[in-house]
């Protein structure tokens, strides 16, 4: 039987796929069906490490790996590294089949021609993915990825410390929370997030130059309510365990996975829009197993392992038939009308300027990058 095993990013090979040929007599009225991709025995998967890729293994890789007698080659790692060399590809014997991807790195390698287009015959489960999010990666009329997990960045807050919660990005600037608030920069992706959402709750946009104006003078008058500039989940987290911080922008699973540890933090989805981080399959042009991507791909997007992955991370998913365990339905918003008030951050324009936004950021507020 074949198993599931992981292997190290830079002693992997790829397995070149021989494309079938259609036999008989052609008709020269009449249009060449497309082959179609040839059988293999395996087929290679990009994942994000540490947690990330404890929960997808356990959430059904490992049984897909059995129930279909075939070798999952799990390579950890990120999305900078996975564009790189599906770059260096260039759609001839990519490294990888499937990879996990962000917004903006699906948005990136679309437009470089690097990913396969999606459909519905041979990924039957894109079908129940929810059209308000999978419409984001459209692209000239073809689907470039399946989302799966959606984290929804609000606004984490200490439940013992703070009298009346936030409901919005601007009740940062409360007086009552004076000396415990806790922003990142846009050069962190929590950072980023927070940036597009407050400038959407002034009513602009990131293509908008004079938005973004708007947007950083407010931010120089946060400064008497900010306490530090946190740069990664470690960071965030011990400021509130401190009780330095007592309200921070954060994602909604990481919240909930603290409640869940003991800590008194609670979460609140901004009613000016909660900002998305999603992870979402893609599949690599020219991928060498592709008939095996496609059944895989398909697979990751059904209910019963969205839902087990939703046990574990705690993060709503894109499948309309989840069943959310009853702790955490209670807590995460999802569905059609929730996922329709997301902000989706403008990667074309936010990309290039993320250095600058950090520089203006840093002035702004007087702290670190």
């Amino acid at each position: 039987m074949k198993s599931i095993r992981i292997i190290p990013t830079l002693v992997m090979t790829a397995l070149a796929v021989a494309v079938l040929a259609g036999c008989g007599e052609k008709k020269t009225d009449a249009p060449q069906a497309a082959a179609a991709p040839a059988a293999t025995d395996k087929v290679v998967i990009g994942v994000y490490g540490g947690d990330w890729e404890k929960n997808i293994r356990a959430a059904g890789l490992e049984q897909y790996a059995k129930d279909n007698n075939i070798n999952v080659e799990i390579v950890p790692g990120a999305d900078a590294e996975w564009l790189a060399k599906l770059r260096a590809a260039n759609g001839n014997k990519p490294a990888f089949d499937v990879v996990v991807f962000q917004p903006d790195s699906v948005q990136r390698a679309a437009a470089a021609n690097l990913l396969e287009p999606l459909e519905a015959k041979n990924i039957p489960n894109l079908d129940k993915l929810y059209g308000t999010v999978q419409e984001k990666f459209v692209r000239d009329g073809k689907t470039y990825a399946a989302a799966f997990s959606l984290g929804q960045l609000g606004l984490a807050y200490r439940t013992d410390l703070v009298k009346t919660p936030p409901t919005s990005w601007l009740d940062l600037w409360k007086p009552e929370y004076k000396g415990h608030v806790a922003v990142s920069s846009p050069a962190y992706a929590a950072g980023l997030q927070f940036f597009a959402g407050l400038t959407h709750a002034l009513g602009g946009e990131l293509k908008d130059d004079a938005a973004v104006d708007k947007t950083f003078a407010k931010l120089a008058e946060l400064k008497q309510n900010a306490v530090a500039f946190p740069d990664s989940p470690g960071a965030i987290q011990t400021l509130l365990e401190r009780g330095d911080a007592w309200v921070v922008p954060y994602w909604d699973g990481r919240v909930f996975a603290l409640q869940k540890s003991g800590l008194k933090v609670g979460f609140a989805y901004p009613t000016d829009g909660p900002v998305v981080g999603a992870a979402n399959w893609v599949i690599a042009k020219g991928a060498p197993n592709l008939a095996n991507a496609y059944k895989l791909v398909d697979f990751l997007s059904g209910a019963q392992v969205q839902k087990a992955f939703s046990d574990k991370s705690l993060y709503g998913m894109t499948n309309r038939d989840v069943q959310y365990d009853e702790e955490l339905k209670t807590k995460v918003q999802v569905g059609e009308e929730a996922y329709k008030k997301l902000i989706w951050i403008d990667y074309e324009t936010a990309t290039p300027k993320v250095a600058d936004w950090t520089n203006r950021w840093a002035q702004a507020l007087g702290g670190g990058k």
